[in-house]
């Protein structure tokens, strides 16, 4: 979850503030009703206000939306900003929206539930017709070499550092993708579009395409680069791309299983694929990497996905399954009756006190108890305020 500094962080990143703040001064018009997904502590409703919007409605699930009707105050436009904490998509707005704002990308607009908060903002929060901030993300890649974090962390240990083989712990490492800080210099070619995002009209979360190039340079190539460039309207817009200026995004790399020693002129062809799985995105990618015709040096064929960069277990999986029928061993019992002791009549104190007396193994005394009975209540409350369900 985003820090108040966080917030701050992002209106100091001139290149999307700019950008953003040229959209909104564009699209929204003298009587305007805009709504805002993800305002975070408010500074863009201010930007919508200023521009002569009736009436923002400011939605964040982070608490530090707290702040939000403070800095509406000091910025002479409290009486035109409604701050609502909570899911866009379990809020119900008192009238349609003419202006939708958002900005709830990551590194990638494929973070959480962004798109669909967009579809669902588009068919219940606003009008026909409305104008929507950003329009349209487009998604770019390139063969590339690795960023000098990533070659600290993964290639410069090599198989065996210190005599220990990690070449299976490096097996899984290369499954994930990673923020990097990649320059023009360390493409392998031109960049290449693999996907779009055309927010008036999409109707899923999930994103898929290709791209092939023909490596212009030899060297070392250990994954593939991507980024994305956003248009705003009212040509307003930035990218994250190598060779631009840093923003908060960052750039996407997308490693291989192991570096490929490629010369110009190879043929590099990649197939990305992104979904939405339980709230959060898995990305696949398959790479082949192939010489010239004639060329007795062999081709290159890699298969990924973030979803193998974490380990588990068989029973782990198992417990998972649809059809698994979960006992109540301890733990269950416990929360089972920690929920039935929260029925609006019990303090958390006594609450505490409860569960400390009814199971005097669980918990060295009667602090550890209400440690545990806040932080579990606590935290379903903050669910119900928020709208969001975890």
């Amino acid at each position: 979850m985003y820090t108040v500094a966080d917030y701050d962080a992002m209106l100091a990143d001139s290149v999307r503030t700019q950008a953003y703040l040229g959209a909104i001064a564009r699209a929204v018009r003298p009587g305007d009703v805009v709504v805002e997904i993800g305002t975070g502590v408010g500074y863009f409703a201010v930007a919508a206000a200023r521009a002569g919007a009736r009436h923002v409605y400011a939605i964040e699930q982070n608490p530090a939306v707290a702040l939000g009707p403070a800095v509406a105050a000091a910025n002479d436009c409290a009486d035109r900003i409604t701050f609502l904490q909570g899911h866009s998509m379990r809020l119900t707005l008192p009238e349609k929206g003419d202006v939708l704002l958002e900005d709830l990308r990551g590194i990638l607009p494929l973070a959480g539930d962004h798109i669909p908060s967009v579809i669902d903002a588009r068919a219940r929060h606003l009008r026909v017709g409305a104008t929507i901030v950003p329009m349209r993300d487009s998604l770019w890649a390139a063969p590339s070499e690795a960023d000098k974090s990533f070659r600290e962390r993964h290639v410069k240990l090599g198989d065996a550092p210190y005599g220990i083989d990690r070449r299976i712990v490096d097996a899984f490492a290369r499954q994930d993708w990673y923020r990097a800080t990649l320059e023009r210099e360390q493409l392998f070619a031109s960049p290449v579009q693999w996907g779009a995002i055309e927010f008036a009209s999409v109707n899923t979360p999930n994103v898929s395409g290709s791209a092939e190039w023909t490596l212009e340079r030899a060297g070392c190539v250990e994954g593939i680069c991507v980024w994305f460039d956003t248009d705003l309207g009212f040509g307003c817009g930035y990218s994250n791309a190598p060779g631009l200026a840093t923003t908060l995004h960052g750039r996407g790399f997308l490693p291989f299983t192991h570096s490929v020693d490629a010369m110009a002129g190879d043929r590099v062809r990649t197939e990305i694929r992104a979904s939405l799985v339980e709230g959060e995105y898995v990305l696949a990618w398959e790479t082949k990497i192939e010489p010239p015709s004639g060329s007795r040096r062999r081709s290159t064929h890699f298969r990924q996905s973030s979803l193998a960069a974490a380990p588990t277990t068989r029973e782990r999986l198992q417990r998972r399954r649809d059809d698994h029928r979960p006992a109540r061993g301890a733990a269950t019992a416990l929360l089972h009756e920690l929920l039935s002791l929260a029925d609006g009549s019990h303090s958390l104190r006594e609450i505490a006190v409860a569960l400390l007396r009814a199971h005097p193994a669980r918990f060295p005394d009667a602090r550890a108890a209400l440690r545990y009975a806040t932080s579990h209540l606590a935290a379903l409350e903050d669910e119900d305020a928020s709208g969001e369900i975890r």
